[in-house]
């Protein structure tokens, strides 16, 4: 073995060039593989670490538990934490906010947030409070101040010493959710919230299910599972099929460049095998011999490609997947995908002994004397050109018909080519195309949001049931320095009745009130018998100018016509567009979908409020549809839109069609001049903490109003978008480059290999003008067949993932990727010509007699 290795070495420095080129495909491949895969595994572990942001970081809430009960959770296995609550009590209608005051542990306390100034709280009344609750209350944030409040059901106001400020917690701050904390005395107690986050390798479902069977929990009215969090735990770690798909695929594609150079190098030096095989080494010795050397190659390339691959996640984790906030925010952590890893050694090796199968197969049958000549030509089979190409030569220069009948005169050679040089655009195609559906599901969850400025302020006060925000604070909003835009909305909880033969899809309604029964949240559309239709529970809006601007994103059809809407009933429409998101379950989407129901601009809608009070609860859940008497609103509608722009998800959410008119005629038709919602945008370089402070102060002039600064949040919301913006380019860059490598290999080798037949040519009489536009004319021609084929393999890809990748689920229509393909197409031709060019100068410069006596 140890003369083989030494004969195998003597090979490999031989062949430098082509061991090199050996080396880097494999390289590449590898740091593809590696890279792609450390950034997935990274981006699995982000997932979770954002979903931990959007749903804390508990598996299960054990919900109204007595004291024997709690008991039995705290015995539970695998538990890493366990966080306890109870409720003492909440502020009442109309005064400074809508606050709950709970009793806390601090493991509670320290899950989503941290104690940034005084302590926690021992003695009676004393609290910790978050920073933006007490700006949303107009206070500082300083220790030892009193705040007063009339609690719900309790006859005398309570006053609380505020000892501690927490910083503020992502989830509760984004829904509004303002709480303060007492301290926590489990004797004094006899109703808790258990909330208990598992170890992250244990089985949480077993966990769960063995403590409820333990404690007696009934799963309605005690366990709240947090579903898709323990869903993305069970998944962290997993190779994901995309992985697998990209370490596969990569591995083929580093293989075929393998090949294409090993087959190169195979036939320079087959002379020596020839010499071999007559001194009496036997087949299965020159199959070792190659075995030895790819594996050697393959050696000393993983390493080279792990390190570059592992390196280049790490660059690209470093400068966009680290998010600085000055919140507790989300960084992307680097993760060392073993399994992927381990997998593209096994690929690689495992291709390295494919190659040296097939590469065997091509040469055992040649006797030794052919070999030592490089008669490789013997008994072989002339193919003759097809029909086509006989066609198409009677009409071209002489110098261009004998380059197309030499391209396809070596099927093989041909078909290697062309293959090299589509399979990287289709990689291109299949990974820029898939990427789009994730770079549009992040643009959904942002949307969902429904927090479309730097600045947000709500109230939650509806029909007369509270105060609202002014329109004097809206003017000192607008004073603020710094402020750039302010945009205004007012609701009205409305109600529309339509015709059975307006309804486009009950069953999604259907769907809704069936999911609402559950959890005894009453209906979105129940049967009006009275009109032979349905009653949906909707809104009527009232936007200013800026915010009836911001539609225009969002048209469907129609126009936005602000000045008409401001003088007569001309309204826009939010219609709910449904998909099959999958089988029985329908879904709203933004972007697609079917509209819910049959109007169009230029239909006159209606909607209806109650005249006087409402029972806020009844109303909510339409269970008191003949208990009023309504007052009837009239609109003409002038354009659709399929987002419900301002929305504050407590009412219809997405699923009412919403009529939009203007502040100014909804104040002129209803008499509202008030507003529960304002969005507000700053100038660049604004100081936007300073901003927060006055909204803050102004907000607080109305009771209920919650003012909540998410410039941090959209800071790391663009950082997310813009690391999966360079990790697709990133990967789309490595794939062409491997694509280029084996492109100009094969076609450099193609031309090479006919030195002799193009030095007849010269012998002949051929210009070199003549011959320079043969030679580039095979590049041209291979770009466009490749092309071509990108073209029509791409498309069918397309269509084949758009319908398995659920694009319609994100509102994405099928759309050709043109700018994608006209890239690949100039790419391609330019590779194809940069790729004869060289080889052909080469050939160019050399002597004529030389030229024709070369066989290679």
């Amino acid at each position: 073995m140890k003369n083989d290795l030494s004969i195998v070495l003597k090979y490999i420095k031989s062949y430098k060039a082509r061991s090199l080129a050996i080396i880097l495909s494999i390289v590449l491949g590898i740091a593809l593989i590696v890279g792609v895969g450390t950034m997935s595994r990274s981006a699995q572990q982000a997932d979770l670490e954002m979903m931990k942001r959007e749903l804390g970081t508990n598996h299960v809430r054990f919900k109204d538990i007595n004291t024997k009960q709690l008991d039995i959770v705290k015995q539970g296995n695998d538990i890493k934490k366990l966080s306890i609550t109870s409720n003492y009590a909440s502020s009442d209608v109309g005064e400074q906010l809508p606050i709950n005051i709970n009793y806390a542990t601090e493991n509670y306390l320290n899950e989503n947030s941290e104690l940034i100034k005084g302590r926690y709280p021992k003695e009676n009344n004393e609290v910790v409070v978050e920073e933006w609750v007490l700006n949303s209350m107009g206070l500082k944030p300083n220790l030892n101040q009193e705040i007063t409040f009339k609690l719900y059901k309790k006859e005398k106001p309570e006053t609380f010493k505020v000892v501690g400020i927490l910083s503020d917690r992502y989830i509760e701050k984004s829904n509004g959710v303002c709480e303060m904390f007492l301290g926590f005395d489990e004797s004094k107690l006899n109703k808790f919230d258990a909330y208990v986050e598992f170890n992250e390798g244990s089985n949480i479902d077993e966990n769960i299910k063995k403590i409820s069977q333990n404690a007696g929990f009934n799963k309605k009215d005690n366990i709240r599972r947090n579903n898709m969090l323990i869903d993305s735990v069970m998944a962290n770690g997993r190779l994901d099929n995309e992985s697998k798909a990209t370490a596969i695929t990569m591995s083929c594609f580093a293989g075929l460049v393998m090949y294409s150079i090993y087959s190169i190098s195979v036939y320079q030096r087959i002379r020596e095998y020839g010499v071999l095989k007559a001194l009496g080494s036997t087949n299965f010795k020159i199959f070792k011999f190659m075995l030895y050397e790819l594996s050697i190659l393959s050696i000393v390339a993983l390493p080279v490609g792990i390190i570059i691959g592992m390196s280049g996640a790490q660059i690209l984790n470093h400068f966009v997947g680290n998010i600085s906030a000055e919140v507790q925010g989300l960084k992307t952590p680097f993760v060392i995908p073993t399994n992927i890893i381990i997998l593209s050694i096994v690929c690689i090796m495992l291709v390295a002994l494919i190659i040296s199968i097939f590469t065997f197969i091509k040469i055992r049958k040649l006797p030794p004397m052919d070999a030592i000549r490089r008669n490789l030509s013997k008994d072989k089979k002339i193919n003759k050109n097809n029909f086509i190409v006989n066609e198409i030569s009677r009409y071209i220069k002489i110098t261009k018909s004998i380059s197309m009948r030499n391209m396809f005169r070596n099927k093989k050679g041909f078909i290697m080519i062309i293959a090299s040089m589509s399979i990287g655009g289709l990689m291109v195609i299949k990974t820029s195309y898939g990427f789009s559906s994730g770079d549009r599901m992040f643009e959904l969850m942002n949307e969902g949001t429904y927090r479309n400025g730097d600045f947000v302020l709500e109230n939650y006060g509806y029909n007369n049931s509270g105060d609202l925000i002014t329109e004097e604070q809206i003017n000192e909003i607008k004073n603020i320095d710094g402020v750039d835009t302010v945009k205004t909305a007012s609701f009205l909880r409305t109600r529309m009745d339509i015709a059975k033969e307006k309804m486009i899809d009950v069953a999604y309604y259907e769907q809704e009130n069936e999911q609402n029964k559950q959890n005894d949240s009453g209906y979105e559309m129940i049967e009006n018998k009275k009109i032979d239709g349905y009653t949906i529970k909707q809104q009527l809006k009232g936007f200013n100018d800026e915010m009836l601007n911001s539609l225009n994103d969002y048209l469907v059809s129609g126009k936005i016509d602000i000045n008409k809407m401001k003088n007569t009933n001309t309204a826009i429409l939010y219609m709910p567009h449904t998909y099959d998101e999958y089988e029985g379950i329908r879904d709203t989407v933004i972007g697609g979908g079917t509209p819910v129901a049959d109007i169009k601009v230029g239909d006159t809608v209606k909607v209806k409020k109650p005249k006087g009070k409402i029972n806020n609860e009844t109303y909510l859940n339409m269970k008191d549809s003949d208990d009023y008497e309504y007052e009837y609103y009239e609109f003409k509608v002038g354009g659709i839109v399929n987002y419900s722009y301002a929305d504050d998800a407590t009412y219809s959410y997405d699923s009412g069609i919403d009529v939009i008119t203007s502040k100014d005629y909804l104040e002129k038709i209803t008499g509202v001049d008030t507003y529960n919602r304002v969005f507000v945008d700053m100038k660049d370089g604004a100081d936007h903490k300073k901003i927060n402070k006055e909204l803050g102060k102004i907000g607080s002039k109305t009771p209920g109003t919650i003012s909540t600064d998410i410039v941090e949040e959209k800071l790391m919301s663009q950082k997310m978008s813009d690391q999966r913006l360079m990790i697709n380019y990133g990967v789309v860059l490595v794939i062409f480059i491997i694509s280029a490598f084996n492109i100009f290999n094969n076609v450099s080798y193609n031309i090479t290999s006919r030195t002799s037949e193009f030095g007849i040519l010269r012998a002949v009489g051929i210009t070199s003008e003549d011959f320079k536009n043969m030679i580039m004319y095979e590049g041209v021609l291979y770009g466009i067949i490749s092309s071509i084929v990108v073209l029509v393999l791409g498309i069918l890809m397309q269509i084949r993932m758009y319908d398995t990748y659920g694009f319609e689920g994100y509102g994405m229509e099928f759309v050709i990727s043109y700018g994608y393909y006209i890239l690949i197409s100039i790419a391609n031709i330019l590779i194809g010509l940069f790729a004869t060019y060289i080889p052909a100068r080469k050939i160019k410069e050399s002597n004529i007699v030389e030229s024709i006596n070369i066989v290679e």
